[in-house]
């Protein structure tokens, strides 16, 4: 089942931007960062394979999750959450993201 990355994607009671913006990123020498303050997520989708760009946008969104609820994971702990929840969904569930609406900056 195919699902379309949305440009907006709202986590709890926030709107996060999902930006596409490889050059941003080298920059700060990232694959992806998540901006609280600006409330974006920006990610390379242009030079990140689609099964690493999947697994590295879930574990954006558990920063995120991790920010609001004043938790503390190390990027150690966010990774292998990011990787289970796309076994569960990529693997078990049949879910392939579509990223055609997110277009590099």
């Amino acid at each position: 089942m195919k699902i379309k990355v949305p440009r907006e994607i709202k986590l709890l009671t926030h709107k996060y931007k999902v930006r596409s913006n490889s050059k941003e990123l080298l920059g700060l020498g990232a694959m992806a960062v998540s901006r609280h303050f600006l409330q974006d997520i920006i990610l390379d989708t242009r030079n990140i394979p689609p099964s690493e760009l999947n697994q590295t946008f879930l574990h954006e969104i558990v920063h995120i999750i991790e920010r609001h609820f004043s938790m503390r994971f190390d990027d150690g702990d966010t990774d292998r959450l990011a990787e289970g929840f796309a076994a569960i969904l990529f693997d078990n569930f049949g879910i392939e993201l579509d990223w055609s609406d997110i277009q590099e900056e």
